[in-house]
């Protein structure tokens, strides 16, 4: 009986894993929104898409947001630091409707900076382009950590087109393992953190 019990953990145990793609993956359909967001950590697919979703007019307010820009040389300015925004002018996009925010260092302060921005300039809706399993994680920031809806700010979070990416397969490409192991690890960490009361960096 105990061989029978231990089997059948185990496969529970596999199914389980099996379905972390679906877990992770929460990513939406795009809308009309105030405004696009493209996050950090980008290599190219997020801001491909963030060109689409703009060409298809999503942005009402006609602004992009880029976050986490590197900063390689002080003395340089931020539209030479980040190939993002120079890809976009290049693509018809006018210098004055890309917002640059060079000061987050994570997701957590992106989404933070994100909020303030929004709250300031009278904005109510945003779209998060990002990779797809990356989507759990910044829905969690914004619900249990910095609070959008307390604030009437409303949230899409549409994903990059990877074509390493299958939510009910994650598992047959490393990438996609890789990527779903370290959002399990910083999942965990970022919800300990809040359970302390060591997130509140509002």
């Amino acid at each position: 009986m105990s061989k029978f019990i231990s089997t059948i953990i185990i496969l529970l145990a596999i199914y389980g894993i099996g379905k972390l793609g679906i877990f992770f993956d929460i990513s939406q359909r795009e809308k009309p929104v105030d405004i696009i967001v493209s996050l950090g950590g980008d290599n190219g697919k997020r801001i491909k898409k963030v060109l689409s979703l703009y060409k298809n007019k999503i942005s009402k307010s006609g602004k992009i947001i880029i976050t986490g820009v590197d900063g390689f040389d002080k003395d340089m300015k931020p539209f030479e630091l980040d190939w993002r925004a120079d890809y976009l002018e290049k693509k018809g996009v006018k210098k004055e409707d890309i917002v640059l925010n060079t000061r987050a260092k994570n997701t957590l302060e992106e989404v933070f900076f994100i909020k303030d921005y929004m709250i300031s300039n009278n904005l109510h809706s945003v779209v998060f382009v990002t990779d797809a399993p990356h989507s759990r994680r910044i829905h969690y920031f914004i619900k249990n950590i910095a609070n959008y809806k307390d604030n009437n700010l409303n949230h899409v979070i549409v994903s990059t087109d990877n074509e390493w990416w299958d939510r009910d397969r994650f598992y047959t490409d490393p990438e996609a393992v890789i990527f779903v192991v370290n959002e399990s690890i910083k999942l965990i960490y970022y919800y300990i953190q809040n359970l302390l009361g060591n997130l509140n960096i509002d």
